[in-house]
């Protein structure tokens, strides 16, 4: 048994040096794409992308067959009820002590008139967050017509959050409305919580990680540029900040987390445009940076969703499963370390310098409804490999494997390299 150790771990080791002598994809250009579209410096308050990339053709002869997701629910209102009290609370102790300008007072209004809405919505999904999964749902179906044309069975699981079971009711209804072959069982289930949200508090299988310390410290450059210490809504909105009992920067942030939630709520341009989009992109690298640390410190807690990728692949490749999908649906949360874990696009790699961790890691594209997507291929011929290729986001994204076929890698090299990084932690 030692030996059979021994013998996984050299291979896990050699496989590491193998693909490391690999281009890892980094992302070029990023700060001109956040440029492009300032939305996309709101990090994962980003609504999902109605465009979608072209896909690469399959090789020849090969058809894919079946396809594995992982997806984070739609958009909806801010998560935490506290952002809600803290802005009522500020704003009313604003008003009552006359320390808001004129704009100040018409955004106080404007607040008081959709509270109601806002409390009563805390978490929950938006028509928005709705909308974005039955477009991915049919997106998915048009793009892989294939794997969904006969019909099948799709296995659908959920987190227990109301967000995720509406997402996932939202994409399998729409699945089910392009094909009425397909078999679709949907679970919200504490049995499959391993394959959606591992370390919940109710997943009666709950396996305990490792958090690796983070191995670069420092910060981007542009977290020391003017532009990084600008309070811009305390000065729109207030004449005279020093009369409530609230430090500036508290004020800054709370209105702030409030401005990036607006788009996925129905209220985009309510707080005008405090920022240029300068400002934007220097507020973006310093949020993505600190989600990169903690995605890439937390990723091993993902390896129970990556061993049910895994299982799930191998039952279908095997013939012991007839599923055409397996669908999951739960939390960027979940969904970033996954994609950490996963090295997609380089993201595993650790950049030296702070600088560059935006190129191996956004934010944006772990954002609202954002998803993960594997998609096999077979060919037609007996015999040939079975092939691999990972979306993110609908677009097509490298893996630290052998890549002369990309986007495509073939499942053998896939199994093993993830089976062995998953056998370093049982």
């Amino acid at each position: 048994m030692e030996r059979s150790f021994m013998r996984k771990r050299i291979l896990f080791i050699v496989t590491l040096l193998f693909v490391s002598v690999f281009a890892w994809g980094q992302r070029a250009g990023v700060r001109e794409e956040v440029l492009a579209n300032p939305l996309k410096a709101f990090g994962t308050d980003y609504p999902y992308p109605t465009e979608f990339p072209a896909l690469t053709k399959a090789p020849r002869g090969y058809k894919p067959f079946y396809i594995s997701h992982y997806g984070r629910h739609g958009s909806r209102y801010y998560w935490e009820e506290s952002l809600y009290k803290d802005m009522d609370s500020l704003l009313t102790e604003s008003h009552e002590k006359g320390a808001l300008n004129e704009a100040g007072e018409a955004f106080y209004d404007k607040i008081y008139s959709i509270l109601p809405e806002l409390t009563h919505g805390v978490s929950e999904m938006t028509p928005l967050g709705y909308e974005q999964h039955v477009r991915i749902a049919k997106m998915m179906y048009k793009s892989f017509p294939e794997v969904f044309r006969n019909g099948g069975h799709v296995d659908a699981i959920s987190s227990l959050s109301k967000r995720c079971i509406i997402s996932m009711a939202a994409f399998c209804q729409a699945l089910a409305g392009c094909n009425s072959k397909l078999d679709i069982f949907q679970r919200a289930s504490r049995e499959t919580l391993h394959g959606v949200v591992p370390d919940d508090s109710e997943n009666p299988y709950k396996r305990t990680f490792p958090r690796q310390e983070f191995p670069v410290q420092g910060q981007p450059s542009s977290a020391s540029t003017p532009a990084a210490g600008k309070m811009p809504f305390v000065d729109m909105f207030y004449k005279d900040v020093s009369l409530i009992n609230w430090e500036p920067r508290k004020v800054q942030s709370t209105l702030n987390r409030f401005y990036t939630s607006l788009p996925n709520i129905g209220y985009e341009g309510i707080m005008g445009e405090p920022y240029t989009p300068e400002e934007l992109y220097v507020q973006w690298e310093s949020s993505n940076a600190g989600a990169y640390r903690g995605f890439w410190s937390g990723r091993l807690r993902m390896i129970p969703i990556l061993e049910d990728i895994l299982d799930k692949a191998e039952a279908v490749i095997s013939g012991r499963s007839h599923d055409v999908a397996s669908l999951r649906f739960g939390h960027d949360s979940y969904l970033g370390p996954l994609m950490v874990l996963l090295g997609l696009d380089g993201s595993s790699t650790v950049p030296a310098d702070p600088d560059d961790f935006k190129t191996v890691y956004q934010n944006y594209r772990t954002g609202m409804g954002a998803n993960i997507q594997l998609i096999f291929y077979k060919s037609r011929k007996p015999g040939k490999d079975i092939l691999v290729k990972a979306l993110l986001c609908g677009e097509e994204v490298t893996l630290p494997l052998p890549g002369d076929l990309y986007p495509y890698y073939k499942w053998s090299d896939f199994d093993s390299y993830y089976r062995s990084l998953c056998n370093q932690y049982k």
